[in-house]
């Protein structure tokens, strides 16, 4: 009976995070606010204005300070509201990807999550066909952080705002190219070498033919790629710098599989000071992930940087987690030790 007073007790949990986390709940909870600011300043003219009667002077004053202190306050808490996020933001935006139809159970919802089932597209996913499906979600992840640096949302080193986008645009950066061309990592790096024109290599292939570049996840060219060729290379560029991704740079795995490696990989979620993804993201604790559709497939990934002169690890870089549908979760995600 505890366990399942402690399945329930996290499914409720997990569905009263998907309510904070959805714009309309924040839409009509500021909207309360604003009449209840409004009720209590009423009431506070009625009190200032009985008061005035006999202290005409005193109240006059009185009242201004009040109206600017309301109005200070007020605004501020719903800048608070509105720009807060929980600690589960990228988890509950995952979730949503996939979520409970009407007509299904909880139960029968949870027994088809943990077999592997897209509610979504109604269906069972092979690996391979997973495959693309999370490597168009991995460039989704790729175009998020780019788009932190086109709207200056990117921290410097002493936590302040960076003004990035100027950047961005001069220097045609903060995007993600997709290549047509068949080369693995190991490939890539020795084709542009460790000499003076790399970047040159880089940019000669950035304008190839039939090469597609994604600026926002609402452009219509990625929306309508389903990252279905066989050979190609992606190239994330931004301010931080230019990061490969060859043909051989991902690959599915089961729960068995990443199971063997697990231990050579640490889960990352902590806040960072500097850079992108910046919020503090975690998984709610005491969960079976697998309940929800997720953690049943991983997307490991090996890329690298160019004008990094190391070796290229022999395992790979980063781990993501998969929903059933091959959606990845931003963040928190595992990277080696």
């Amino acid at each position: 009976m505890h366990g399942e007073y402690g399945v329930m007790f996290n499914n409720i949990i997990v569905n009263i995070l998907l309510i904070f986390d959805d714009p309309i709940f924040w839409i009509v909870s500021i909207i309360l606010i604003i009449l209840l600011l409004l009720l209590c300043i009423a009431w506070i003219l009625n009190k200032v204005m009985d008061l005035g009667e006999a202290h005409p002077k005193p109240a006059k004053y009185s009242l201004i300070i009040l109206v600017l202190v309301s109005m200070v306050a007020g605004g501020f808490k719903i800048r608070d509201l509105y720009y807060e996020r929980p600690p589960y933001h990228f988890w509950s935006e995952l979730l949503k990807k996939n979520h409970k139809p009407f007509n299904v159970s909880q139960e029968e919802f949870e027994a088809k999550n943990r077999a592997g089932y897209c509610w979504r597209d109604r269906k069972y996913y092979s690996k391979k066909e997973l495959w693309h499906k999370a490597i168009k979600s991995l460039t989704g992840r790729m175009i998020y952080e780019n788009n932190l640096f086109w709207d200056n949302k990117v921290l410097d080193a002493e936590g302040k705002r960076s003004w990035t986008s100027a950047d961005c645009e001069r220097w045609n950066s903060c995007k993600v190219w997709r290549v047509p061309v068949s080369l693995t990592n190991q490939e890539f790096k020795a084709y542009i070498g460790d000499g003076e024109h790399y970047r040159e290599k880089v940019d000669g292939l950035k304008n190839a033919e039939n090469v597609q570049t994604y600026m926002y996840t609402s452009d219509k060219n990625y929306i309508n790629d389903e990252f279905q060729l066989k050979d190609f290379i992606l190239i994330h560029d931004n301010i931080e710098g230019t990061t490969i991704y060859g043909k051989n740079c991902c690959s599915i795995l089961n729960k068995t599989e990443w199971s063997v490696i697990r231990k050579n990989y640490n889960l990352y979620f902590v806040k960072s000071e500097i850079g992108t993804f910046v919020e503090e993201s975690k998984i709610p604790e005491d969960l079976n992930i697998n309940s929800w559709g997720i953690g049943n497939f991983y997307l490991s990934v090996t890329n690298f940087t160019i004008g990094d002169k190391r070796e290229l690890l022999d395992k790979p870089n980063n781990v993501f987690y998969l929903n059933n549908c091959g959606d990845i979760l931003y963040k928190p995600f595992y990277f080696t030790q």
